[in-house]
């Protein structure tokens, strides 16, 4: 049902939205790590107006909370998913964005962590996920990809790997929740980084794809629930 429920929401999507590479990692070609938000300030905003006939809004967004795997930060203000991956540097750069509003108690983010840019992304979002506080392990990656972005070196990140390579069956289960994850992206078509769906107080579901500045950010904050 819930597979299904995404097929015929993607139909429509797909059709409504603009993608805009300037500011989103895509999956077979992500901008340098090196890279900065001087160019990446364009977004395509979109609502999910495909959302299955039986469903509202409101009900496809709780079959998300049940669905998807996340990492949430911030108890205060609207709530979005935000879909990143560790080999995205637009997604860390919505992250720090992110960050300053979670912290003035703003926003409430659920991270989903996915893994489509490179082989690397897999096990680095399985060692945040499976970690005994994901929140720290994931502040702490983001942190180390924020030294590798401004030294122009790549991040040094913990991967979910035992002693001899092979994964654990903390791993596995943790893997296992990241494909599921990836699976959703597919499925509602999406290819580029980040990406932020919520649930506006009036409407469709919504969709940012690419970086948004803080400023719309802000602006958009009071028409989400």
């Amino acid at each position: 049902m819930f597979k299904k429920s995404l097929v015929i929401m993607a139909r429509t999507l797909l059709a409504a939205w603009l993608v805009s590479s300037i500011s989103a990692c895509a999956k077979k070609t992500p901008p340098s790590s090196t890279s900065t938000g001087s160019a990446a300030t364009a977004t395509a905003t979109s609502s999910m107006t495909a959302t299955p006939s039986k469903m509202t809004p409101s009900d496809f967004w709780q079959l998300m909370g049940k669905k998807l795997t996340y990492i949430q930060e911030g108890h205060q203000g609207p709530v979005v998913y935000d879909f990143t991956d560790t080999n995205c540097p637009f997604c860390h750069l919505l992250y720090v964005t992110e960050a300053r509003l979670i912290r003035e108690g703003k926003l409430t983010v659920r991270y989903v962590p996915v893994a489509i840019i490179k082989p690397s992304s897999m096990p680095e979002a399985a060692a945040i996920l499976q970690a005994d506080n994901p929140v720290a392990a994931l502040q702490k990656a983001e942190d180390a990809i924020a030294k590798g972005m401004k030294t122009g070196k790549p991040a040094n990140l913990a991967r979910a790997t035992d002693a001899i390579g092979k994964a654990s069956p903390k791993t596995i289960a943790a893997i296992k929740k990241i494909e599921a994850n990836n699976v959703f992206l597919q499925e509602i078509g999406v290819d580029d980084l980040p990406d932020i769906i919520y649930l506006p107080k009036k409407g469709k579901l919504g969709l940012i794809t690419g970086l948004i500045s803080e400023k719309k950010l802000t602006e958009l904050l009071p028409q989400i629930q």
